[in-house]
Parts: C-alpha cells; sequence; structure tokens
C-alpha cells in the first residue's frame, strides 16, 4: 500500500501482478470457448451425418420405385411378346387349315370338272364350264351352286353340298386370318409403345443412379451393401422357417429341376435387355426363365404374368430349387430359387443376371413347372 497526498493509505497493484491477471483471464477464457465451439462443431458433424444418411436412404427408396415402375412398363412388353407369339401360331394353323382346305376344293373341283367336259364334250360349252368349275370368284356363290347342282344332276356326280361346305370354310377362314393379322398389327403398335415407355423410365433410373453416385457415391454403396446384407440375412432366417412346415397334396418338383437351374446358372454375368431372350447375350426376366427350361426340356410361357398364370402354383413356403418366384401386383418380375433364401434373375436395365435374395415380403406366388 501506498500513502495518498492526504495521508491515507489506498490498495494498488503492481504492473507484473496486472499482467499475470490479465493472461490468467485470456487464458482462463481460452479453453472454455474452444470447448462450445467443438460441441458446436461436433454436433454439426453429426447433424451433416444424419443429414446425408437420411437423403441415402430417400434415394435408394426412390430408386426401388422407379425400378418398379420399369418393371411394369417391361413386362407390358413381355406381355405384347407372349401375345405376338401366340397369335402368330393361331395365324399359321389358320393359314394351314385354308391350304388344307383350297387343296380339298381343287381335287373336288377338278372331278366336277372332268366328269362335266366328258359329258358335255362337243357342244362348244367345255370353255366356259372350265371356267365356272375353276374359279371362285367370278361368279355369284348362288349361280355357281346352281349351274353344279345342274351338272350334278345331270352327270350323277355326287357330293355337292360338301364341296359348296369346302368354299364356305375357306371363306370362314380367310374372314379369321384377316381379323387375326388385324389383331397382330395392333399388338405390334402396343408392343413397341410400352417398349418405348420401358426405355424412357430406364432412362429416368439410370440418371438419377448416376447422379446420386456422384453426389453420395461412396455412402450410397454402403447403404445398398448394407441393405443386400441385411436382406440375405432375413431371406435366409425366413427360409429356415419355411422347412419347419410340412405340405401335403402339392405336385412334386419336376426331376429336371436341377437342369433348369444349372443352365440359368450358365448365363450369370449376362446383360438384362427389354424382351431378350438370347443365351449369352442379353435376356430379360421372363426370357432366362425360359431358356432354362427350355434346357430342361419343358416349355413355359413367354412373358412373368403368361408364366404365373399357366404354371401348377404352389406356397411360398415349399419353394424349390427350380421353381419361378413371381413379385409385385400386377406381376411384373420373376426369378428362379435356387434354395436357402435365394433365386438367380435378370434383374433390370443396367444390371446383369446375378445371384440375390428372395424379398419374400414381396413375392405374388411361387409357380412350378412340370
Amino acid at each position: 500500500m501506498t500513502r495518498s497526498a492526504n495521508g491515507r493509505f489506498r490498495r494498488t497493484v503492481s504492473p507484473l501482478t496486472g499482467a499475470i491477471c490479465c493472461v490468467s483471464l485470456v487464458i482462463g477464457l481460452a479453453p472454455a470457448s474452444a470447448g462450445a465451439n467443438g460441441v458446436v462443431g461436433a454436433n454439426r458433424l453429426v447433424q451433416t451425418s444424419d443429414q446425408k444418411q437420411r437423403e441415402v436412404e430417400a434415394i435408394l427408396d426412390e430408386l426401388d420405385r422407379l425400378e418398379e415402375q420399369m418393371d411394369m412398363l417391361a413386362e407390358d412388353y413381355a406381355d405384347a411378346i407372349n401375345d405376338g407369339i401366340e397369335l402368330d401360331k393361331e395365324v399359321a394353323a389358320t393359314e394351314g387349315r385354308i391350304k388344307a382346305k383350297e387343296i380339298e376344293l381343287a381335287a373336288m373341283q377338278a372331278q366336277l370338272q372332268n366328269v362335266a367336259l366328258k359329258t358335255f364334250v362337243g357342244r362348244s360349252v367345255s370353255n366356259s364350264l372350265a371356267s365356272i368349275l375353276s374359279s371362285t370368284g367370278t361368279l355369284s356363290d348362288a349361280v355357281r351352286r346352281s349351274y353344279l347342282t345342274s351338272v350334278a344332276l345331270n352327270t350323277g356326280v355326287s357330293g355337292l353340298d360338301s364341296l359348296q361346305g369346302v368354299i364356305e370354310d375357306i371363306a370362314r377362314e380367310r374372314k379369321q386370318l384377316e381379323s387375326q393379322r388385324t389383331r397382330a398389327g395392333g399388338i405390334a403398335d402396343y408392343a413397341k409403345k410400352r417398349l418405348a415407355a420401358a426405355e424412357a423410365s430406364a432412362s429416368v433410373y439410370t440418371a438419377r443412379q448416376a447422379q446420386a453416385l456422384r453426389d453420395l457415391g461412396d455412402l450410397l454403396r454402403g447403404e445398398q451393401s448394407r441393405r443386400a446384407k441385411a436382406a440375405l440375412e432375413e431371406a435366409v432366417r425366413q427360409a429356415k422357417e419355411f422347412t419347419k412346415t410340412k405340405y401335403s397334396n402339392i405336385p412334386a418338383p419336376s426331376s429336371a429341376a436341377g437342369t433348369a437351374v444349372k443352365a440359368a446358372l450358365s448365363q450369370l454375368g449376362v446383360t438384362y435387355k427389354f424382351g431378350a431372350l438370347s443365351p449369352g447375350v442379353a435376356f430379360d426376366c421372363s426370357g432366362l426363365m425360359v431358356y432354362a427350361w427350355s434346357k430342361a426340356g419343358v416349355g413355359i410361357p413367354r412373358s412373368s404374368r403368361s408364366q404365373y398364370s399357366a404354371l401348377t402354383r404352389i406356397p411360398t413356403g415349399a419353394a424349390q430349387p427350380g421353381d419361378l418366384i413371381f413379385s409385385r401386383n400386377p406381376v411384373s418380375h420373376v426369378g428362379m430359387y435356387l434354395g436357402n433364401g435365394q433365386m438367380i434373375a435378370s434383374p433390370r436395365t443396367g444390371d446383369v443376371v446375378k445371384v440375390y435374395a428372395v424379398s419374400w415380403s414381396k413375392v405374388t406366388g411361387v409357380g412350378r413347372p412340370k
């Protein structure tokens, strides 16, 4: 302490003590400030990480929806292909019946012509008679029938009603053929439109996926991997549960199922393509099933919907290797069960034939080829 001019004492602080106090204050405040900023930074980091994770999950959900939409359009196209194949068979059968009827008609006309020519020889009418008997387009049915009746009565030739019946059969078959060809044209146009729509949907999916990979590459791939692993674990668990249930009154698996499975596995890595059925080159989902079972000597329809309708249905829990696993409603995807919760399929544009987990909750039904 020091004495002031009026004799009183006062407290003083030395410059050194003041400096020490200032330093202490600064040192004491600095850690507190850094700690607060660290907490805020960590919170922001957690927030950012959570936001990114939610964004990744939202994108994957969006991609799933786009994939489902794409599958529906692709299946419409495959259905049109199947309808076209079936109609082609009908057209070929109709053309075959017409050809057979025309041969039959020609033989009957020749018989009548020969008899009539012998009857009217020398009467200068043979050329006209030949024209009438050989032509089905120059005279009306009534005139031709009347004339042929007259010939038959005068010559004793029978079977005129059969002749007329053949002519009428041919007319009906030709009308049916015209209708079938019109339908075929409509199916072809529809298939073309569905293919264009499926390809447009695939372009949207591909672009969205590419953008997501650019923005969230490692996070996206990591979440996809996590989901795939979780899906497989759940599929295996469920498959084990299925084995605890005994089923009766269902057909046994085909003895050729092993051959079909082997054929499908031989196409691992082959590219997906809409409407494709080209071993070693490209497949769509149903095309792979047709190919695999054809190698086992079993024919099945071309599209997954027609396969679902045609094959013997069995309980989901009774699925065995070689059975076809159908998903979505209406059906728009199919794969072949391999056992232990796994199946092989050609999934979608941008992917390849591969083995992956069955999503049992999305299974519409199981079909068993025989």
